[in-house]
């Protein structure tokens, strides 16, 4: 899958129409009601946080007392939206149980994580440039170089998942695609801004835990519908595919190493994760957070497998893979195809507005206060992450009515997050035990990583993708960096 984003200003409703053909007038009335359910519940939640949140700290990360139950959520909710829904069932119809290696290179990236997440809580850092400023110091153009690096993935998750929302929900509403992506950009935006991190996080536990009760209830429907897992797995065409172990490969080795550089390191490098291992109330809660999201993770994949390779054997002839979710949705009871309309709500409002509140956190805490108006107090700090909000949404829904492949732009956001990123935060973190770091070495680092990036997936036709050789050029940059820096190491401590 290369790194590609297509532009195409006219929105493509198909997969919307795909989803929900079908459904009589009273399955329609009932997946507007389960949405509005949704909506409401999201509501509640904001109001009772709004009165709870009285710091800006509590606005970045909920004031470090979030229980890790919430936090295992939190962070499953928010690594599963719209791209899960149609990109990664496409990939499953397509190529079998390929899904589960995308899963596998996220859930890598998690465990890794576990390397410096005891430091990463013990410094309470809010965003990812508190994570450069403790490891090569201050410095204007790196904090702002680095910033603009953090908001990368969580920005390009905001305009991937309106833009499934628009495509979903077009066809029961009747109403333009780009109006509905406006709409739910804006119902987003009023989820995010009065409570921030506490009304994200408490909305994404128990949206995650309706999640899950709808994946047990659709998968063993879905089993059940296609005759039965033997038959569903004998209906596959390419029987390689659907073999274990081998069947994980069936994406081919180009396109899951392409996964592998780009999901592994951007989930190291996604703040969205950084911010709920800060979160937590302990080093010990903020692992457990880690391993207990990755097992969800995997149950989520195991999910789509079953839900694809069951849309697969109901219809083998789809022109698109993304199309697939749309064959099972019409022959499910209607009160389950109702549930499953607040599920699809669910997992793309939880990602967006936990993107949302991420830039948010970013901007207001890494250009405004430190730069633009470093006396500023609690209470002006929490104005500007509102408005700063709103600012994001209206970026958002210009970049999701221009791009308009899901899974693509998600994958792009991560091969260039990851190649300036990556290096710079671990690598400095692992280095800076021995050697001294300098502002030069971490900004070296970072703009080498991302324009070796830029020029291969530009210019060079490669089998690795271009995230691989950024990642390269990014280490190579930071050593010969460390190697021309004299002195005593930085002071890093667990």
């Amino acid at each position: 899958m290369p790194v590609n984003w297509k532009k195409d200003k006219k929105i493509n409703t198909k997969e919307g129409r795909a989803v929900f053909s079908g459904m009589s007038s009273g399955g329609i009335t009932l997946i507007v009601v389960s949405t509005i359910v949704v909506m409401l519940i999201g509501t509640i939640i904001t109001a009772y946080f709004t009165k709870k949140t009285k710091t800006s700290q509590d606005w970045a990360t909920g004031g470090g007392k979030t229980p890790t139950i919430v936090l295992v959520f939190t962070m499953f909710a928010t690594q599963v939206g719209g791209g899960v829904l149609v990109g990664h069932v496409g990939i499953g119809y397509s190529y079998g149980l390929a899904p589960l290696a995308y899963a596998t290179c996220g859930i890598a990236g998690l465990l890794l994580m576990m390397i410096a997440a005891g430091w990463f809580r013990k410094n309470h850092f809010t965003t990812i440039p508190d994570i450069f400023l403790k490891l090569y110091g201050e410095n204007k153009a790196l904090m702002i170089l680095a910033t603009l690096m953090a908001v990368i993935v969580p920005f390009g998750w905001i305009a991937s998942q309106i833009v499934s929302f628009g495509k979903m929900y077009a066809a029961i509403t009747g109403l333009d695609t780009t109006v509905l992506i406006v709409v739910f950009a804006i119902i987003c935006m009023l989820f995010t801004i009065p409570a921030g991190f506490n009304s994200v996080a408490w909305s994404d536990f128990i949206f995650g835990l309706m999640m899950l009760l709808l994946c047990c209830i659709t998968g063993y429907q879905a089993i059940h519908l296609g005759g039965g897992w033997e038959h569903i797995v004998q209906s596959f065409p390419e029987q390689e595919h659907v073999s274990f172990p081998g069947g994980i490969m069936g994406a081919g080795l180009s396109t899951t190493l392409l996964w592998f550089v780009a999901a592994t390191p951007g989930m190291m490098t996604n703040q969205m994760s950084i911010q709920r291992v800060c979160a937590a109330d302990s080093t010990k809660s903020a692992r457990k957070v880690l391993w207990l999201s990755s097992i969800i993770i995997v149950a989520l994949e195991i999910w789509v497998v079953v839900i694809a390779l069951t849309c697969r054997a109901l219809q083998p002839e789809l022109p698109s893979g993304e199309d697939a979710i749309g064959i099972l949705l019409p022959r499910l009871p209607i009160w389950t195809t109702a549930m499953f309309a607040g599920f699809i709500t669910t997992t793309i409002l939880t990602t967006t507005d936990s993107a949302m509140q991420s830039v948010a956190v970013n901007l207001t805490n890494d250009i405004y206060a430190r730069y633009v108006n470093p006396g500023a107090d609690d209470k002006k700090l929490m104005k500007m992450s509102r408005l700063f909000t709103l600012f994001i949404t209206v970026a958002a829904i210009l970049l999701a009515v221009n791009f308009q492949q899901v899974l693509n732009l998600i994958t792009s956001t991560y091969s260039y997050a990851a190649s300036g990123l990556l290096i710079p935060i671990y690598g400095g973190y692992l280095l800076s035990k021995k050697r001294r770091l300098t502002p030069a070495c971490g900004l070296v680092s970072m703009i080498s990583g991302v324009v070796g990036c830029f020029v291969v997936s530009r210019w060079f036709d490669t089998f690795l993708p271009a995230a691989f050789y950024g990642i390269l050029i990014s280490t190579v940059a930071m050593l010969v960096m460390v190697f021309l820096v004299k002195g005593k190491a930085n002071v890093v401590k667990e």
